[in-house]
């Protein structure tokens, strides 16, 4: 089963003392360290929900066009829709819940993402890219949930 929900927050990647892969998930009930990138994790929740995730990135293609960095549908309510900070083949690019994003600032090199429970993560990205793909997220997130509701 699953570790992701619409109430989570972001997906970090770390990495053990020995070079794994692994991911901070920034939840309603604290920060939990798993194995594995958070791509795979990605991967995991939307196979948990019924599709691939090359699936749910050619669907918001079609509604977005052929962009990079394409947001994902985790569950077909469009409840979590993740956007990925920078490619999501890098093992750096984080995954970020857009309805828990409350603000973006800048931050030394890149962005503080602040979210609506005062909590805070940083991202190796400007805030103008956070914006963008927050507003591409909202765009798929509508689009799906007209189709469904």
């Amino acid at each position: 089963m699953t570790q992701l929900t619409n109430e989570t927050r972001a997906l970090i990647p770390v990495f053990n003392e020995y070079g794994e892969a692994e991911t901070l998930v920034y939840q309603s009930d604290g920060v939990r360290r798993l194995k594995g990138s958070p791509l795979h994790l990605l991967e995991s929740a939307c196979l948990y929900y019924g599709s691939s995730i090359q699936g749910r990135i050619e669907a918001a293609r079609d509604v977005l066009g052929p962009h990079r960095k394409t947001p994902v549908i985790m569950d077909w309510h469009a409840d979590a829709v993740f956007f990925p900070t920078i490619a999501k083949e890098s093992p750096d690019c984080a995954w970020i819940n857009f309805s828990q994003v409350y603000d973006a600032e800048k931050s030394g090199k890149g962005s503080r993402i602040i979210f609506h429970s005062g909590e805070s993560v940083e991202v190796p990205v400007s805030n103008h890219t956070v914006y963008k793909q927050k507003q591409r997220s909202i765009e798929l997130s509508y689009s799906f949930q007209k189709r469904f509701h």
